[in-house]
């Protein structure tokens, strides 16, 4: 195997090993495992650090690339590709989820809010009220998909 064959299989290894973990971390904000959801991000961040330095190296040196058959240049160029559309999937699915929680803390904030104002009638007593001890309860929903 060649230098430049040897970089590219690198950097294809590398583009497949990230489009696994997005594909992960895709499924794991579906579900909101957002314990798991922390691991992955130290794992997505140490290979898109390798990607990056990887794919600097093969575009300092072109005469890498040129040395590749026509076939394997044509295989790197759809890799990156499918690797682009994933990396902006996965972008997606992020702005969509932090939009949901945004929204959601704005919901949560109303309630508060509505809660702290009870109806006449409802909520606590007077004299529950002047304490301010008591609890209160705030209906929430939840809708685990994105």
């Amino acid at each position: 195997m060649t230098g430049a064959e040897a970089r590219l299989t690198a950097l294809m290894t590398l583009m497949r090993q990230l489009q696994d973990v997005m594909r992960t971390e895709n499924g794991l904000l579906r579900e909101m495992r957002l314990a798991r959801l922390q691991d992955l991000q130290v794992e997505k961040s140490a290979l898109a650090e390798t990607y990056e330095l990887e794919l600097r190296r093969l575009r300092q040196a072109p005469e890498l690339l040129a040395s590749l058959s026509a076939d394997r240049r044509q295989l790197l160029e759809t890799a990156m590709r499918d690797f682009q559309a994933t990396v902006r999937g996965n972008a997606d699915r992020l702005q969509q989820s932090s939009r949901v929680v945004e929204a959601l803390v704005q919901v949560i904030g109303v309630s508060l809010g509505t809660a702290a104002k009870p109806a006449p009638g409802y909520g606590r007593p007077a004299a529950a009220a002047a304490d301010g001890a008591s609890a209160r309860v705030i209906p929430v929903a939840f809708d685990r998909r994105c």
